[in-house]
């Protein structure tokens, strides 16, 4: 198995380090597109030494073309040998507990020669012979979305709707399998992805949804300091929708929320992170 990071950043310097530094760990390559950024965000990735071997920096990247835009990433990740992508946006932050988890059920679920899709199960009554079983390709991660209250906080949206909703607010397939993936052909608003029989991957019987599989969504939060020209308005919009504690059992927050050596920004500020972990390593 390879797993391969796709991260088209515009303008997302607040949080693009701690993005790309969340998912280091648990991928075999990060390929990031910045997409005509007007703020830092190309200055933090080139400074992120500590994820280097990893990490490969595509610079003024992308066409008004969503379609051609994804295209172009899937066959950058096919060129690196990926079997699996992971698809990061700037402003995403992965726990080391659920993406590690993630990684390592790919990994043990692995055949040598891989399963066939469809897979090969009988399922008569009273017949022993074993079947394929189960096939998984994408796995489906459910977002929090960290309230202005601090990282063990979420927005009440995000506690309304249930499991069994597998809509595009609810959960997102945040890992899927190369072969046979595509672009839909649609542009922004309808744009996605189809795997080789036109399906599409969140309607794929081989995609695997795991409402307990968290990653952290700061897409309300300030994301960058570019204003529209002219105006006192920011061009990344921030909306406060209220925090309520995160439900039981508490969860694995990030734990790079929490590192000294990352950018500093307006959430984390707000947080109090950079001044406990400031004590923190005085302490220590």
């Amino acid at each position: 198995m390879k797993l391969v990071a796709l991260s088209m950043l515009r303008n997302e310097e607040h949080w693009c380090w701690y993005a790309l530094t969340s998912v280091a760990p648990h991928v075999d390559r990060i390929l990031v597109f910045d997409n005509h950024s007007e703020d830092r965000t190309v200055d933090i990735v080139k400074s992120m030494q500590h994820i280097r071997s990893k990490l490969e920096l595509h610079e003024n990247f992308g066409s008004d073309s969503e379609h051609d835009n994804r295209s172009v990433q899937l066959e950058a990740a096919r060129a690196c040998g990926a079997t699996h992508v992971l698809f990061l946006d700037g402003d995403e932050v992965h726990s080391d507990a659920y993406l590690g988890f993630a990684r390592r059920l790919l990994e043990l679920a692995e055949h040598e020669p891989a399963l066939p899709t469809p897979p090969d199960n009988h399922g008569v009554a009273g017949d022993h012979r074993p079947g394929d079983g189960l096939v998984i390709r994408n796995i489906g991660f459910r977002p929090l979305h960290a309230g202005f209250a601090g990282p063990l906080t979420c927005i009440p949206h995000d506690l309304v709707q249930g499991d069994r909703d597998h809509g595009c607010y609810n959960f997102a397939i945040r890992i899927a399998r190369l072969d046979g993936l595509e672009s839909n052909g649609l542009e922004w608003g309808q744009h996605g992805y189809v795997e080789a029989d036109g399906v599409y991957i969140q309607s794929s019987p081989y995609t695997l949804w795991m409402p307990k599989l968290r990653y952290w969504h700061l897409t309300h939060h300030p994301r960058s300091t570019c204003r529209h020209t002219g105006a006192h308005e920011w061009v990344r919009p921030v909306n406060d929708l209220g925090s309520v504690p995160l439900p039981a059992p508490v969860l694995e927050v990030p734990t790079v929320f929490y590192r000294p050596d990352g950018p500093t920004n307006p959430t984390l500020e707000q947080w109090g992170l950079r001044s406990r972990v400031s004590e923190r390593v005085g302490r220590d």
